[in-house]
């Protein structure tokens, strides 16, 4: 029996959840080659995900005191996400001390160290960099930031009064980015910086958090499901709507599906972002319920296994991409034989360097894990050579 049948048989993990954020990091490692233009939604999609294991992972263990669940939560996740960008973040500030580059990876150690990325933005000496290296890991300092807020949480508040702060935040994500906005216009943040600012503002992914936490709830499966399937086919028609549009004014069906990055039209950074939100969510819970026949699909055990190393992979796919570039003498266009042969060698480059990580960097930490959601009495044997396996990988 392998490690991942093994698990499959624990109500707690889900390979198609897996498979799902093996696409979503898919199609964000396009969008960064020039191949998809709503590869953005790959990031959502992490951060609904996200929020469904952690709230699955916070919940699990009511018997607990606060203080114990604390602990554990706090543990688990910086032996999950710790090791590796604490050697990534190590490496890069070799790399400033060296000067290599543009200098902005020297400006940016201080957000770099303290998981604050995100707010780099938002400085008003705000330097944006050309460099291929470590603009990405924005979404990890979202990450950090949402984790210290849900874990207080959940182990401050009752039950039913977390639940009810998980509606409120679901629904409240169009106000919480209009407040942001607003907020940036009276302190004269220069137009052109506020999409960006507000792209990648945790504020903004509060409402993916609280729909992947409410989709971890089993007292509201019911009625999620039954909303599930409409929010699919609200997500296809409004899409439609967007490809027809543009049809009908001579700009062909557009790459971006109406989707561009940042979202600038018609305030569409206030109300798109629920709608893909909205969909994703959806997305997972209907692939954790098993409820469309197409979910074995998202089970492939390739897929799988892509989503179970992705940590490492979206880590490194950015250096190792402008590490190619650099070698190739500038960046090659998609749809050509020279861009085709960038993303096998990144592709091949990155499983590489992930499997490597996994195996040897974030596994031996894995296993220190405490609390977990297979930390029970229901968690399956595991044979000696298998290879474990942690459901909780957001």
């Amino acid at each position: 029996m392998t490690a991942i049948n093994a698990l499959k048989r624990n109500s707690a993990y889900s390979p198609a959840l897996d498979g799902l954020r093996a696409l979503a990091l898919l199609v964000v490692i396009l969008y960064h080659l020039g191949y998809c233009p709503w590869g953005w939604f790959g990031v959502p999609t992490f951060f609904i995900l996200s929020g469904h294991f952690i709230t699955q992972t916070l919940l699990k263990h009511p018997e607990l005191t606060r203080g114990r669940r604390a602990r554990n939560f706090a543990r688990n996740r910086i032996l999950r996400l710790a090791p590796l960008y604490v050697a990534f973040c190590v490496v890069l500030t070799v790399l400033a001390i060296a000067d290599y580059g543009d200098g902005s990876t020297m400006r940016n150690l201080p957000y770099l160290w303290t998981w604050s990325l995100d707010l780099s933005t938002m400085a008003h000496d705000f330097q944006p960099t050309q460099m291929q290296l470590f603009t990405h890991l924005w979404t990890l300092g979202v990450e950090a930031q949402v984790y210290i807020l849900w874990g207080l949480l959940a182990i401050l508040l009752p039950r039913q009064w977390f639940v009810r702060t998980l509606v409120v935040l679901a629904l409240t994500g169009p106000l919480l980015r209009a407040g942001l906005w607003f907020y940036l216009t009276e302190s004269g943040y220069p137009t052109m910086m506020r999409p960006i600012i507000v792209y990648t503002s945790p504020l903004t992914y509060l409402e993916a958090f609280a729909v992947g936490g409410l989709t971890a709830l089993p007292e509201l499966r019911e009625p999620l499901r039954k909303a599930a399937r409409w929010m699919v086919a609200v997500f296809a028609a409004a899409t439609a709507a967007l490809v027809l549009r543009a049809l009908s004014e001579g700009r062909g069906l557009v790459g971006d599906l109406g989707y561009p990055v940042f979202l600038p039209d018609h305030y569409a950074w206030v109300w798109k972002y629920t709608l893909v939100t909205l969909f994703f969510g959806a997305v997972v819970l209907i692939l954790d319920e098993h409820a469309w026949s197409g979910v074995r699909l998202f089970e492939w055990s390739p897929l799988v296994r892509i989503g179970v190393i992705s940590y490492g992979i979206y880590v490194s796919h950015i250096p190792l991409l402008g590490q190619i570039q650099r070698w190739r003498g500038g960046e090659d266009q998609p749809w050509t034989a020279g861009g085709a042969l960038v993303t096998v060698l990144l592709f091949a480059m990155a499983v590489t360097f992930a499997e490597l990580s996994y195996r040897f960097l974030e596994q031996p930490f894995l296993r220190l894990k405490r609390g977990g959601l297979l930390q029970s009495s229901e968690e399956p044997a595991r044979p000696a050579t298998a290879d474990p396996v942690d459901p909780v990988r957001s």
